[in-house]
């Protein structure tokens, strides 16, 4: 058949006849020849007398049985099926079983094209349009289709989910109309048109209001080839209190990459590659069908990745420019979401313990996310999260969590659909739980896709049928449900607007903001529970994770030496982020590469600030002296450093280890005071570190030191050894000289010069003199 479970598409028959035939429920053309028993395709027996026999029974007792059966519908989340019958009246009145039917699929299927109106009652027309195409290799040679309608309503979603799933081998409807079709070539498609009277449904007025089972049944001659199963919604009488449904919508791009190269200054710098962007908001890619889809519709909300948009701020393509003046537009008025930026994985951060990236991450090219934006939420990568992931979303401050999914469905004691909503409870407080309702966000997908892969009209009834049996269920308790749709929705506008239009139309129907159902209360209903952790595939292995984790926490704690922290740290974040990225799980091979430059960025950070290696070793020939260290300083701002040097070996003793100042793009030496004892060579390891911490924080570096302390004490020795050689031997030399002729001459008066004593006056001349 034709349905897309659970919106009715190609579910169809193959070619091969079944074993027996009955009478078909409504005229037929010429039957066409059984294959006999040497047919290979089929193996089947030409039907003796006792064949025909058991058949001719067999069709009296399935006549009988539809007379007096009893049809018991199910309740939600199990119990029976309706009981079903084979035999049919047709519209010529004459009654019979159905035709042949085969069990294994088959190429032949049936899609429903459209139903006008989608809601009837009586005295009004209904056109139903459907396309039938033959996937076979063989031609469909008298193709007929009927159109049939039940009388009995469907009150259950499990009645609902029961005639929808139903196999082309079970009963078809009670036929209304039947037409006779021109042959249809293989690999062809034919259009069937019904425009019924619904007084002809058997519906007398007063029936009770809600959905009937509708088919269209294909056959070709006997045999029974595909049933499209689908839904009328009957409304003779006033519906009862509509439901509130709300759609969220992923805004969210593909991953973005990371990009190394030379800045101006020649220095290797990691940035955010936004290439990616430009060729996901074409008007032809799904964001752009996502946006033309949604931005008329502001009931409908958004969970939007910042980053994305930033990164489309940033483009000089007119097709991103447009997108993005679209987006500022419509987001104006309708309930938008920002999850963390470059939409990191929750379940990659809650399996090593991590906290989850802040929502002040910088974006590309320096914008700033929309303060009216609420930053509480949570979209998992997971249709259903591990308790893990909720746990780390309320931690980082977004208690909202979105489940999809058969996450928390209410448990088979539960006998009506509840609001979407749920507490989970965690070891670090509760959390909302948004819960999607899984067969109307699957319905809903099917029929809205770009690819056409499901049948807009068909999703339009089954979301109206399911939506009327809710709103059914309990018509005094006001609900409210929620559509979750995925990170890779892709949706038609025009299919898009359709399915909205049509539930927009229903009285039991009301469309309204998301913000809506998170003012209801959260129902006290029993729920499944949540695996204690994730089991999605594609998420970002531990070891790889637990790399990155470490490289934030190395710049974290390097980021302690300047003046300015939060600088630092909001540097490295982006690469150190962008990895996580939910996108990523679909490309494994390129995040393993945006992992390794992510960690060799981070390492350049702080390589910023680094010991500058020397050209040779240190001798030091003193007990006790300055072993010079020269630091660099590449950053902007001033950072304060302490330097320790840490000998292999005893000889050397560190006294020290001085703290000091270095202003941006400057080299500073430290002078770190040592002790030496002995000599021979020590390998020194120099560490940067925090103060006061006492935390490393930059790459290690080390250099060699020949240790010669005894030279000094050699060295006096020797030293004073030669002063004393040299004052024994000058007064060697002067004994042995002796008085020398010269230096008497030098002391004896010459010849005519008056000697002290003769030159002196007596003093009796003098005394005489003055007389």
């Amino acid at each position: 058949m034709t349905f897309l479970s659970p919106v009715g598409s190609a579910r169809a028959s193959s070619r091969r006849p079944a074993d027996s035939t009955a009478p078909s429920a409504v005229v037929q053309a010429p039957a066409r020849p059984r294959p006999s028993s040497d047919d290979p395709r089929t193996g089947a027996r030409a039907a003796g007398p006792r064949s025909l026999t058991r058949n001719l029974v067999g069709g009296l007792l399935t006549a009988a049985l539809a007379l007096v059966l009893v049809v018991v519908p199910s309740s939600p989340g199990g119990g029976t099926r309706e009981a079903t019958a084979s035999a049919s009246v047709g519209v010529n009145g004459v009654a019979g079983a159905n035709p042949a039917v085969v069990d294994e699929p088959g190429a032949v299927s049936t899609t429903l094209v459209s139903m006008t109106p989608t809601t009837v009652g009586p005295g009004s027309t209904v056109t139903v349009v459907a396309r039938i195409h033959n996937g076979t290799d063989e031609a469909l040679t008298a193709p007929r289709a009927t159109l049939g309608v039940n009388w009995r309503l469907l009150g259950t979603r499990s009645a609902l989910a029961a005639w929808a799933d139903e196999p082309t081998s079970k009963r078809s409807a009670e036929a209304m109309a039947t037409e006779t079709l021109d042959p249809i070539a293989p690999g062809q498609d034919a259009t069937v048109t019904f425009d019924l009277d619904t007084d002809d449904f058997n519906l007398e007025p007063g029936s009770g209001w809600g959905p009937r089972p509708l088919s269209i049944t294909v056959t070709d001659g006997s045999e029974r080839l595909d049933v499209l199963r689908t839904f009328l919604l009957w409304e003779d009488t006033a519906a009862p209190s509509p439901v509130g449904l709300s759609l969220l919508a992923p805004v969210t791009g593909p991953a973005l990459g990371l990009t190394t190269a030379p800045d101006t200054e020649g220095q290797e710098q990691t940035s955010v590659d936004v290439a990616a962007v430009d060729d996901a908001l074409g008007a032809d890619q799904r964001l752009g069908h996502l946006l033309s889809a949604t931005s008329g519709r502001p009931e409908v909300a958004w969970a939007v990745d910042p980053a994305l948009v930033a990164a489309a701020r940033t483009s000089t393509e007119s097709s991103t420019a447009a997108w993005v003046s679209a987006f500022d537009e419509a987001s104006a008025d309708r309930s938008v979401f920002a999850l963390r930026p470059y939409d990191p994985d929750p379940a990659a951060y809650a399996q090593v313990g991590a906290a989850l990236p802040a929502p002040t991450v910088p974006l590309p090219g320096g914008s700033t996310t929309d303060p009216s934006w609420r930053t509480d939420l949570t979209l998992p990568g997971d249709e259903v999260p591990g308790r893990a992931t909720v746990r780390t979303s309320v931690q980082a401050g977004s208690p909202l969590v979105v489940v999809r999914g058969d996450g928390l469905t209410p448990v088979d004691s539960v006998s009506y659909t509840p609001t979407g909503l749920a507490t989970v409870e965690t070891d670090a407080g509760p959390a909302t739980a948004l819960v999607s309702d899984a067969a109307l966000t699957e319905a809903f997908s099917a029929g809205t896709q770009a690819s056409g892969a499901g049948s807009t009209a068909d999703a339009t009834q089954r979301l109206l049928a399911e939506t009327a049996v809710i709103a059914s269920e309990r018509p005094a308790d006001p609900r409210h449900l929620l559509i979750a749709l995925s990170r890779g929705f892709d949706p038609d506008p025009a299919a898009f607007d359709a399915v909205l239009d049509a539930l927009d139309d229903a009285s039991w129907v009301t469309l309204t903001p998301v913000d809506d159902l998170l003012s209801a209360p959260v129902p006290d209903v029993e729920r499944s529970t949540l695996p204690e952790s994730d089991g999605g595939e594609g998420v970002l292995p531990a070891p790889e994770m637990s790399s990155l984790q470490r490289a934030r926490t190395e710049v974290s704690t390097f980021s302690t030496i300047a003046t300015d922290p939060a600088a630092i740290v909001q540097e490295a974040e982006p690469a150190l982020v962008v990895p996580t990225a939910v996108a990523y799980r679909t490309a494994p091979g390129e995040r393993t590469a945006a992992v390794q430059a992510a960690i060799a960025d981070a390492d350049r950070l702080r390589s910023s600030v680094a010991v500058v290696r020397r050209g040779s070793g240190v001798l030091l020939i003193n007990t006790s002296g300055n072993i010079p260290v020269r630091v660099q300083n590449t950053l902007d701002q001033e950072v304060t450093v302490q330097v320790a040097l840490r000998p292999d070996n005893a000889r050397l003793k560190v006294v020290s280890f001085p703290v000091g100042p270095i202003p941006p793009g400057t080299e500073v030496d430290f002078k770190v005071p040592v002790r030496a004892y002995g000599s021979g060579n020590v390998r020194v390891e120099v560490e940067l570190l925090a103060v006061p911490s006492g935390t490393v924080v930059a790459p290690s570096s080390d250099f060699s030191v020949r240790v010669r302390a005894d030279w000094e004490t050699v060295g006096t020795a020797v030293f004073a050894g030669l002063v004393a050689l040299l004052m024994i031997g000058g007064l060697w030399r002067t004994i042995r000289r002796g008085r020398s002729p010269r230096r008497v001459a030098e002391l004896t008066p010459a010849s005519g010069v008056p000697t002290a004593q003769a030159s002196a006056p007596s003093s009796d001349t003098s005394a005489g003199s003055e007389e």
